[in-house]
C-alpha cells in the first residue's frame, strides 16, 4: 500500500518550525535568545542537582585558599590521645581519667567546659566520683545523641547532667560527598528532646557570661550582632539537602586552627599560666583510630596526598567559634542569595559571554577574553566569600559564561550550514539541497521499490510581472509564491525547493501519481488564493503557476535525471496548453 500525502497537525507543525528556525537565524533577537537558552539550561541543570558536588568542592577549594587566620584564643581543645589513655592502663577513656581531667581543668577556672564523651553507663570504679564532679560543676556541658539514624542510634546523656539541664546534642551533619559543611544549632525542632547542639550550647553559656542573650522578639534567631537564619535545602550550592532541625553553613576558621593541649599537659600541670582561664574548653577524643573522625573542606590540603580527617571535637570547636565570633561582630556567617538573584547572576554571566564572543577578533582571542572573565568570576567569588561570607554560585555562573559563547558558535555554524542549504530569498531549500535530497531518495526508492514523485512548477508570465511591477515587487511575489507552495508540503520527508529563477520543485518520496497530483493541485490553489494582482498575465488577473508532475519507481536501468526531465516535459506541456494548469507526464509517455 503506497502512502498518500495527507494533511496532519504534526506535519504542519514540523513545517512551521522549520520555517521559523530559518527566519530566526537572521533576526536581531538571536543573541538575547541564545543568552536565555544558556541561562535556562544552567538553571535547569542546577535545579536537577547536576552541579551540587561541583559547587560543594568549589566551596571547599575557596575555603582552602583563604588568608591565614590567628587561632581563636577564646576556644581551647583538650584532645585525649592514645598516649594519654595508655598512662591509665585502659583501652578507652576511663571514668577515673575523665574525673581527674575535669578536676584539673576546673582549677584553671574556664568559663564553660564542653565534654564530647558519652558517660551514661559506668566504665570503672571511678564512675561515682565522676557523677559527683558532674553534680558540682555547673559550667560543664555533656552530650547525648538526639537523631536516631542508621549510622548511629540515639544515645542518652548522663543522668546527673540531664537532671541539671547540662546536656547538649553531639549530632553532626554529613553531606552527600561525605564531608561536613553544616552544623546544628538544634538537631531537632520538635518532640520531647529539643536540645541545643554542643557547639551552640557552649557558645550560649560563654556569651551569657558577656551579657549576650538570644533576642526573644526576633523573627529569626538573633544573638548579639548576629542574625542566624536557618539553612534552607537549596541554599548555596545545595540541592534538596536535608534541612531538618536548625542548621548553619559553617564558616570554617582556616585549617581548623585552635590552641590544643593533650590530657597529660593538663594532668601534669604543664599548661602555660592562664591557658584555660575564662575560656571555652572543649574536651574530646583525638585518637587516630577513633570512630569520631570526619572529612571537612580542609581534608584536601595542598601538598598532601590523600584525605586528612578532622576530629569531632575540632568540628564542635569550629562551630562554637563561628557563633561567638558572629555574635561579637568579628566574623560573618556564610550567607547565600535568593534563587532569583542567583538566576540574575547566571543570566549576567551568559550575557557577558556573548558580548566577549562578539568582541573577539578570532577564536584564540575569544578564548583569552573568556578565560580572563572566568578568572575574574572565580576571584570575585573567592574574595566575596573570604571577606563577606557570601557564597556565590560559582560553578553555574562560570559554565554560563562559556556555554553562551559555545551556543553562539554552534548557532553561527548552523546558520552558515543553513544558508548553504536554503535559498536566501524564498527560505526554501536551494537547488543544491534538492539535488542531494533527490539522490538520497532515489537510492532509497531503488532499494524499497516504492514510487518517487516530482512536481516542477513555474510562475506564469513572471518576466512580464517584473517588467510591470519592478524587481523588488517581483522578489516579494516569489517569496509569497514559495510560501504558498511550501504550505502544500505536509510530510517531513517531502521537500519543496527553489529550482532556479521563478521555478520551484516538490519532491515526494513514497508517493503515487494520484498523491502527487493532489499536492500539485493544493500548491496551485494556494497560489491562486494569494490573489496577487498580475495585470500582464494572459491567463488570469492574478498570479498563477503551471505544473508538471511525474512519478517513477526507480530501476537500475533508469537514470535519476529521467525524473527531472519527465517532470520538466510536463511543465513545458502545461505552458504550451496555455499555462495555469497541471500536466501529468509519465516516463513511458516520453516522446509519444
Amino acid at each position: 500500500m503506497v502512502d498518500q500525502p495527507h494533511k496532519s497537525p504534526a506535519g504542519e507543525w514540523t513545517y512551521f518550525i522549520k520555517r521559523w528556525r530559518r527566519q530566526l537565524i537572521d533576526q536581531k533577537y538571536v543573541a538575547p535568545l541564545l543568552g536565555i537558552i544558556a541561562t535556562g539550561g544552567m538553571v535547569m541543570l542546577r535545579g536537577l542537582g547536576a552541579f551540587q558536588v561541583w559547587e560543594l568542592h568549589a566551596f571547599d577549594w575557596m575555603m582552602n585558599h583563604r588568608l591565614a587566620e590567628l587561632p581563636d584564643e577564646r576556644v581551647v581543645i583538650i584532645g585525649i590521645t592514645e598516649t594519654d589513655i595508655m598512662r591509665y592502663g585502659q583501652a578507652d577513656v576511663s571514668d577515673t581519667m575523665m574525673a581527674d581531667l575535669i578536676e584539673a581543668v576546673k582549677l584553671q577556672r574556664p568559663t564553660v567546659i564542653g565534654m564530647d564523651f558519652f558517660r551514661n553507663v559506668p566504665r570503672d570504679e571511678g564512675y561515682e566520683r565522676l557523677q559527683k564532679i558532674f553534680d558540682e560543676t555547673p559550667n560543664l556541658i555533656g552530650i547525648a545523641k538526639v537523631v536516631d539514624d542508621p549510622a548511629l542510634e540515639a544515645v542518652a546523656g548522663n543522668s546527673v547532667l540531664e537532671k541539671k539541664n547540662q546536656v547538649a546534642a553531639s549530632d553532626l551533619i554529613v553531606d552527600i560527598d561525605g564531608r561536613i559543611r553544616r552544623g546544628f544549632l538544634f538537631p531537632s525542632a520538635a518532640g520531647d528532646r529539643i536540645l541545643e547542639s554542643l557547639s551552640f550550647r557552649v557558645a550560649l553559656e560563654y556569651l551569657r557570661s558577656h551579657d549576650i542573650e538570644p533576642n526573644p522578639e526576633a523573627e529569626t534567631l538573633e544573638l548579639g550582632q548576629a542574625k542566624l537564619p536557618p539553612f534552607e535545602n537549596n541554599a548555596g550550592g545545595y540541592h534538596r539537602a536535608d534541612a531538618g532541625g536548625y542548621q548553619l553553613i559553617m564558616n570554617w576558621r582556616a585549617n581548623l586552627s585552635f590552641e590544643t593541649f593533650s590530657a597529660q599537659d593538663v594532668l601534669t600541670n604543664s599548661l602555660p599560666s592562664g591557658a584555660l582561664r575564662d575560656k571555652i574548653v572543649m574536651i574530646g577524643s583525638m585518637q587516630s583510630g577513633n570512630a569520631d573522625v570526619f572529612f571537612t573542606p580542609y581534608s584536601n590540603r595542598p601538598g598532601v596526598i590523600g584525605l586528612l580527617p578532622s576530629h569531632g571535637i575540632e568540628i564542635h570547636a569550629s562551630l562554637t567559634s563561628q557563633i561567638i565570633s558572629a555574635a561579637f561582630g568579628q566574623r560573618s556567617l556564610i550567607q547565600t542569595w535568593s534563587e532569583f538573584v542567583e538566576i540574575i547572576l547566571i543570566a549576567s554571566a551568559a550575557t557577558v559571554g556573548i558580548v566577549l564572543y562578539r568582541l573577539g577578533r578570532n577564536d584564540f582571542h575569544r578564548v583569552k577574553l573568556l578565560s580572563g572573565a572566568l578568572i575574574g568570576i572565580i576571584g570575585v567569588s573567592h574574595m566575596v566569600l573570604m571577606f563577606l561570607g557570601l557564597w556565590l554560585p560559582v560553578v553555574p555562573v562560570s559554565l554560563a559564561l562559556w556555554a553562551a559563547p559555545v551556543i553562539t558558535r554552534l548557532q553561527k555554524i548552523n546558520r552558515l550550514q543553513t544558508l548553504s542549504q536554503v535559498d536566501e530569498l524564498t527560505q526554501l531549500a536551494n537547488r543544491r539541497t534538492f539535488q542531494e535530497h533527490l539522490a538520497q531518495e532515489w537510492q532509497r526508492s531503488l532499494r524499497s521499490h516504492t514510487p518517487l514523485s516530482l512536481i516542477i512548477c513555474d510562475v506564469d508570465y513572471f518576466k512580464c510581472y517584473n517588467d510591470t511591477y519592478g524587481h523588488p515587487q517581483g522578489d516579494e511575489c516569489l517569496r509569497q509564491v514559495s510560501h504558498a507552495i511550501g504550505n502544500a508540503v505536509r510530510r517531513p520527508d517531502d521537500l519543496a525547493a527553489r529550482y532556479g529563477g521563478e521555478e520551484f520543485v516538490i519532491l515526494l518520496p513514497n508517493t503515487s501519481s494520484e498523491g502527487a497530483q493532489q499536492v500539485a493541485k493544493d500548491a496551485a490553489e494556494n497560489v491562486r488564493a494569494l490573489q496577487m494582482e498580475h495585470k500582464s498575465s494572459q491567463v488570469s488577473p492574478f498570479v498563477t503557476i503551471s505544473l508538471g508532475v511525474t512519478t517513477i519507481i526507480p530501476q537500475p536501468d533508469i537514470s535519476m535525471s529521467t525524473l527531472v526531465d519527465t517532470a520538466d516535459l510536463g511543465l513545458y506541456e502545461a505552458k504550451r496548453r496555455g499555462r495555469n494548469q497541471m500536466v501529468v507526464r509519465l516516463p513511458w509517455t516520453v516522446g509519444s
